[in-house]
């Protein structure tokens, strides 16, 4: 389908006023719109990257999705600091073996203009280790919002104390590059872009590379691969120039499928350095929005397994697990918005078990080898 014809299409339809709604996250892939052809070899998978809410009802909710799709460890990159973090790893604790915890804070716990910033943020780091964190992040987008440059000098103290600590640090720099380009009938956004008033996306990637050159033993998981799903020669150099440079999926499995054979061919000759993600969240929001606990869980569920499918499987025509994601082909279009699928790349087993969990294992000491879901499991996708 051109980009013309998707137009004519959506006006047919009297649904171009969609491309303007105030809020257009388009959520997960639902139960009732995958369909497993192929079914995916079990792996006892850890996601290294999720976001709860600390609160018991939330850690709950998380371990009965992970049992029904398969997940055997889940990292919380949202752990704040101090009694915050108490509080979430208090909770983690509950449930052995099923939670890693990362420290972090808010952009409003943060004083950006104090000369003494990277100061503060290396304390808390140096205390949030001690409590018990596993990692610093998921740190979000500073320099896009204009808080700070991330190779501003007063940062330096917090990039030497995680150099000092060898302290993963998750770290998520920019966005998608459509978010700095006009959205049009085959290029919509899910919130709002960044084509005016905003940094450029290549001088915010600078600035990351300008800190990985200055602190070159920096343990760094780039989160959502740094977006750099459509500069795979940038990935592969940093691969290739800094040995603590590691990059996980979330959420961004579905923009590879765009360019699905480099995109492969990567996974191929890194994928020790590639850690299963999906960006999952865990809020008091979720349940009502998708229907009910059972229903959520059902989607949650398919929302694991497109994932699967798309990196274990040939199946064709895949839903992306993001609904508002691009990716291979354009299938059509669900209240205005474009929909994408993709082709799978089917991984071979050694490339599947590095990135679902051995790496996990070797860089947090996770124990998910041998793991697997009490009673009958199976990766069956079902409507509640």
């Amino acid at each position: 389908m051109t980009e013309f014809e998707a137009a004519v299409l959506v006006a047919a339809a009297g649904l171009f006023g969609a491309l303007f709604f105030g809020d257009k996250d388009q959520g997960i892939v639902l139960a009732k719109d995958l369909h497993v052809v192929k079914k995916p070899k079990f792996y006892p998978v850890v996601d290294t990257h999720a976001h709860l809410k600390a609160e018991a009802a939330m850690f709950d909710l998380a371990v009965e999705v992970m049992d029904a799709a398969g997940i055997a460890v889940t990292m919380n990159l949202s752990g704040g600091s101090g009694r915050t973090l108490d509080k979430a790893l208090a909770l983690a604790a509950k449930h052995p073996g099923r939670f890693v915890t990362f420290c972090g804070g808010w952009p409003d716990d943060y004083d950006w203009k104090a000369p003494d910033i990277g100061k503060r943020l290396a304390r808390m780091i140096g205390e949030s280790k001690r409590q018990g964190a596993a990692g610093f992040g998921e740190v979000v987008k500073w320099a896009l919002h204009g808080w700070i440059n991330w190779d501003d000098p007063r940062l330096e103290p917090m990039w030497e104390k995680l150099e000092e600590l060898q302290f993963p640090v998750n770290w998520h720099v920019a966005d998608p590059s459509r978010y700095w380009m006009k959205e049009t009938p085959t290029r919509m956004l899910e919130a709002k872009g960044y084509y005016k008033g905003y940094p450029l996306k290549h001088a915010l990637i600078m600035q990351q590379e300008r800190v990985l050159e200055r602190f070159p033993k920096l343990v760094v998981i780039a989160s959502h691969a740094n977006w750099l799903n459509d500069q795979i020669p940038h990935l592969i150099y940093r691969l290739e120039t800094y040995p603590n440079y590691y990059f996980d999926l979330s959420a961004a499995c579905d923009e590879f499928g765009m360019d699905r054979e480099d995109f492969r061919d990567v996974c191929l000759k890194y994928s020790d350095r590639i850690f299963f993600g999906t960006d999952a969240g865990y809020s008091p929001d979720k349940p009502k929005r998708y229907g009910g606990r059972k229903h959520l869980v059902a989607d949650y569920k398919a929302f694991y397994v497109a994932h699967f499918l798309f990196l274990g499987t040939d199946q064709e025509k895949i839903p992306c697990a993001w609904k508002g994601a691009p990716g291979q082909h354009l299938v059509g279009y669900e209240n205005g918005f474009v929909r994408y699928a993709n082709d799978g790349i089917a991984l071979p087993d050694k490339v599947l078990a590095d990135i679902y969990y051995r790496n996990a294992e070797r860089l947090f000491g996770v124990k998910a080898r041998g793991w697997r879901p009490k009673g009958k499991f199976s990766y069956d996708v079902q409507p509640a």
